[in-house]
């Protein structure tokens, strides 16, 4: 991976002003697959990245946020979306769901999620929900 140095630095440092100054290499390393890291690759680096997650941790918070203002421009932020996702091809009252909750066993919070979303676009297209339930 190109620059993976600078890449892990910069992740690491932006976790740790994030966490008074203590920075995590899991969370170095998810940053880093979203740069491309390979999840084959993370044995062949995990040591490097170790080692920059542990010099970073050695400096004060200040001289952590100091240094991310530097190299904060290697840092990709994630695209934030508001709303519900597109349904290509959707025509208004023609949208119809249906939720069936799988019985095996009690309903609960993981239900609800998947039930709602479908709920809501339905709402937004101004067609049909059904709930089946089955035995």
């Amino acid at each position: 991976m190109k620059d993976l140095e600078k890449k892990a630095r910069a992740y690491a440092l932006k976790n740790a002003a994030a966490y008074n100054g203590k920075a995590q290499m899991g969370s170095v390393i998810s940053a880093l697959f979203n740069e491309g890291l390979k999840k084959s690759e993370v044995g062949k680096y995990s040591k490097k990245i170790s080692e920059i997650v542990n010099e970073v941790n050695s400096l004060s918070l200040e001289e952590q946020e100091g240094e991310f203002k530097k190299s904060g421009k290697l840092v990709h932020e994630r695209e934030g979306r508001e709303g519900l996702p597109e349904l290509p091809g959707a025509k208004k009252g023609k949208v119809i769901m249906r939720f069936a909750p799988s019985a095996s066993g009690p309903m609960h919070v993981g239900h609800a999620l998947t039930a709602s979303l479908s709920f809501l676009l339905v709402k937004e297209h101004g067609g049909k929900f059904y709930v089946r339930v089955e035995d």
